[in-house]
């Protein structure tokens, strides 16, 4: 009888524990969003913001308004990803390449960021852990980390 008592409150304590967790990542993420707008307008005010589902998109030079990413299309781009905190710091990616839009290829806020992107435009991608790797570490990118991707549109190839 004594060990079913002591089961049931280990089930509830691995409950409660789990539960605190779960709320701590969920203020962590309101913590992330709202550094990331505080940043976006204390840096970026004079550009253009996209919101798109989490994404935020800071386009610095516009593209070519005629040639429209959406969910399907072939990006080809120069992109660099950072950690952000209050603002970029440590960079965990600089690359060229080519990914289709879609959900298969990306993380979440990267994708949501990239809709509606245009050829030749450079854009700033800001996104909380929730739409990231969120509890998961990759490389050298802790969990619950914010990102931020700098990116080049160098050509859009329609589906």
């Amino acid at each position: 009888m004594k060990s079913g008592y002591m089961t049931i409150l280990l089930a509830a304590a691995a409950l409660l524990a789990m539960a605190s967790c779960e709320s701590e990542n969920a203020l962590t993420v309101v913590n992330q969003e709202d550094a990331i707008e505080k940043y976006i307008s204390s840096r970026y005010a004079e550009y253009p913001v996209t919101h798109s589902d989490g994404a935020n998109r800071v386009t610095i030079i516009e593209g070519d308004s005629t040639v429209v990413a959406a969910p399907g299309d072939s990006l080809h781009m120069n992109i660099d990803g950072y950690i952000f905190t209050s603002s970029p710091s440590t960079q965990f990616l600089s690359n060229e390449l080519t990914v289709e839009l879609g959900p298969d290829d990306l993380i979440e806020g990267l994708e949501k960021g990239l809709r509606g992107v245009t050829e030749g435009e450079e854009c700033y991608i800001f996104f909380s852990a929730r739409y990231g790797y969120y509890n998961s570490s990759v490389g050298i990118v802790p969990s619950m980390s914010a990102l931020m991707y700098h990116v080049n549109v160098l050509e859009i190839k329609k589906k």
